[in-house]
């Protein structure tokens, strides 16, 4: 079933597109990745979303239908969009978010979006750059740039599906510990609690993957800062923001040659986001 936030950034497009006489690209590839799958259009467009598959069994079985996937090879990214974004299995709907942000990537680039109202800092902000030293933070989804977070609130507490041995390390000295101590983490069925007490709440693009935003952002109450991060979210930010998103923090791809290239030859995505996308924050725009 689609999310309305996800929908909604799809016909958003559709009235995008014509409108800055854009030509939508054709699927030319999907690749399945450790955690992620990527899609690969004509047009230099391209994008990825979290796949939820890899070493943990914490998301259960992937069920993604191969041969069904090979039909659209050649077809318009809005019908694979379309088509993948209404599907019940996270890792095909991954396919679907891709496509979202494969077709945003033209609509992404700064003087776009500075066309459409939205700030785009020349240097792209750390989201911990962005924290007062007593906020409560609130994080759904553990991710690369928790560290950064570290020292920069009065609280920083996590929620994940995944059990915190995924992320964390056990520390044995005079006490058993988990490390880093700075860090609160929850299981996901806390998700309400903690970010309900939260002044910053900052949530994972793969939210849109498992169909889980529109909840997460129900739990809120009054945040002074909603951010929303990662490479699932590399999308548009018009819909998410009209729904209460106040910063993006992703990545656009600045070099679809080299990003293709890397997503043919190499398993670790990390290295070919560095090498081949640009990281950037979105705000809203001052009204």
């Amino acid at each position: 079933m689609k999310s309305d936030v996800l929908l909604e950034t799809l016909e958003r497009l559709g009235f995008l597109y014509p409108r800055e006489q854009l030509n939508p690209g054709r699927l030319l590839k999907v690749a399945l990745k450790p955690g992620w799958n990527v899609v690969i259009g004509t047009n230099g467009q391209s994008g990825m979303a979290m796949s939820f598959t890899g070493s943990t069994d914490a998301f259960g079985e992937a069920r993604i239908d191969l041969e069904r996937l090979k039909t659209f090879v050649g077809k318009d990214l809005f019908e694979v969009a379309d088509t993948y974004l209404a599907s019940s299995s996270w890792q095909e709907r991954a396919v679907g978010v891709a496509s979202l942000s494969a077709l945003s990537q033209p609509l992404l680039l700064p003087a776009q979006l500075k066309k459409r109202g939205f700030e785009v800092p020349e240097k792209a902000e750390h989201f911990g750059e962005m924290l007062q030293p007593e906020d409560i933070v609130a994080v759904v989804g553990y991710g690369g740039g928790i560290p950064q977070l570290i020292g920069k609130c009065r609280e920083l507490h996590v929620t994940d599906m995944r059990p915190r041995t995924a992320f964390q390390s056990i520390l044995v000295g005079q006490e058993i510990e988990y490390t880093p101590k700075e860090v609160f983490v929850h299981p996901e069925k806390d998700n309400k609690e903690v970010l309900g007490k939260a002044s910053v709440v900052i949530i994972t693009g793969s939210s849109l993957v498992n169909g889980t935003f529109a909840d997460l952002m129900s739990y809120r109450k009054n945040p002074r800062l909603t951010i929303a991060y990662g490479a699932s979210v590399g999308m548009i930010p018009d819909v998410l923001m009209e729904q209460g998103v106040d910063a993006i923090h992703a990545h656009r791809v600045s070099d679809p040659a080299a990003f293709e290239s890397g997503v043919l030859r190499e398993m670790n995505m990390e290295a070919v986001i560095q090498r081949s996308q640009q990281s950037q924050t979105i705000k809203r725009g001052k009204e």
